[in-house]
């Protein structure tokens, strides 16, 4: 069917598993603008800030639903290049695999979106690979594929990468990329891989709810006191090239996260009265890692009652709930930063190898953190920090200064840029649901 373009059957099972993200206030939001979200998990509650403003009604189509389509002409030899490959070179397969698709994903999607109405397409990432022909095809349609680009901490050397990345990709084929601070819009302005009117720098969309939080000093009195390891991985700030978990366990920052996550199940076998929590940020091999790495040392986290192993948890309630937050290489320290809580940050093993310190997230604004320079102080530092959590007022207002640099207004205003950009993209779009 798919290869003579029959494409109704097609439609009507799509149409199916396309759900919508429903408002938690309750609105309708049938009367505004239809959006579908492209890999929808990617976004990490953008799509459900978007969906309680009331003005669009958000779609979400399941990711394997979306990869069904193009596993139906990518195969394994050459899935990963499809998005690298340079329009008008001379691989001819691609050439003709891309042909296919394309012309197979217009008559697929125009009849798709007529039926549920879609009126934009939006994306999480300009590097996904299995949004690239979806969003591509969708533009050339008349239905605007926006990126709201998910990656955006920009605070250390090997960043640079995102330039040569993306310089060395295809021009956006999309109608606008929308990222979080003018750094990564201007790396991929520079990289020519975008025209400076086709990106905006306006926030980030989940931080508004959580700086309004943080203006209005809302504080949670805990029965008892917390400590909260925003988990990392083995390539943190190392980009894409390592594996987030390697199975031999020899590259990244290996021995960091171990001599980390350790630390804190000791000092909560030290420490009853307190309440300890490893957020990571997501389940399976994360977790499992987490469990390798205890047990290694003779530890079994279940077995402590007073530390949590968790993946699928608000990390804005997490931080307001902590009295003290570790974190190595993540927003979160920002975010952290800007709710007063001390913040301390492991910078030992690994993070001190020459060929891995182009990587360290934060390092230019270390003197606003807790820096441990070792196992011991890492330890020290959380026990200490316990007993006197307070930062100084200059400190809070340097770090607001530096989380409007990298993440979001602390005016808290993004998600009414976001609305008012979307719109109007919208509405100059040459879509027709009535053809």
């Amino acid at each position: 069917m798919v290869f003579i373009h029959f494409t109704w059957p097609l439609v009507f099972v799509y149409s199916k598993m396309i759900k919508e993200i429903k408002s938690e206030k309750g609105l309708n939001n049938h009367a505004g603008f239809t959006i579908l979200a492209l890999m929808p998990k990617r976004f990490v509650g953008d799509l459900e800030v978007l969906a309680e403003n009331g003005e669009f009604r958000i779609l979400a189509i399941p990711f394997d639903w979306q990869t069904k389509i193009l596993s139906l002409y990518w195969n394994d030899r050459f899935d990963s290049t499809i998005y690298t490959h340079k329009e008008g070179s001379s691989n001819k397969m691609i050439i003709e695999v891309q042909r296919k698709l394309r012309c197979f994903m217009k008559c697929f999607l125009s009849s798709l979106y007529r039926k549920i109405g879609v009126d934009c397409v939006i994306g999480s990432g300009i590097f996904y690979r299995q949004n690239y022909d979806w969003g591509l095809v969708s533009n050339e349609i008349g239905i605007p594929y926006i990126v709201l680009h998910k990656e955006n901490l920009i605070n250390s050397r090997i960043h640079r990468r995102n330039y040569e990345i993306a310089k060395r990709n295809n021009r956006f084929q999309g109608a606008h990329i929308i990222v979080h601070n003018t750094i990564l819009r201007d790396i991929f302005i520079k990289a020519g891989y975008v025209r400076p009117e086709q990106i905006s720098s306006l926030g980030c969309l989940r931080m508004d709810g959580f700086v309004q939080r943080v203006k209005k000093q809302i504080k949670i009195n805990n029965k008892r006191k917390k400590v909260v390891l925003f988990s990392f991985s083995y390539n943190t700030g190392l980009g894409a090239d390592i594996k987030s978990f390697t199975e031999n366990r020899d590259v990244g920052v290996v021995n960091l996260f171990e001599h980390v996550h350790v630390s804190i199940a000791k000092l909560a076998m030290k420490n009853k009265e307190v309440d300890f929590v490893i957020k990571a940020k997501w389940g399976g091999n994360w977790l499992r890692e987490i469990e390798f790495v205890c047990k290694k040392n003779g530890i079994v986290t279940k077995e402590l009652e007073n530390l949590s192993v968790l993946h699928d948890v608000n990390v804005h309630n997490l931080i307001f709930e902590s009295d003290v937050v570790c974190v190595y290489g993540s927003t979160t320290a920002l975010e952290s930063a800007i709710a007063a809580k001390p913040v301390i940050v492991p910078y030992f093993d690994e993070a001190l190898k020459p060929e891995y310190a182009d990587g360290v997230h934060h390092k230019d604004y270390f003197h606003l953190f807790d820096i441990a320079h070792s196992v011991e102080e890492f330890e020290r530092l959380i026990v200490e920090r316990l007993a006197n959590p307070a930062v100084s007022e200059d400190c809070i207002n340097e770090r607001y200064a530096v989380f409007e640099k990298y993440v979001s207004s602390m005016k808290g205003n993004a998600r009414e840029q976001y609305i008012g950009l979307i719109k109007k993209i919208v509405k100059e779009s040459k879509w027709d649901h009535n053809l």
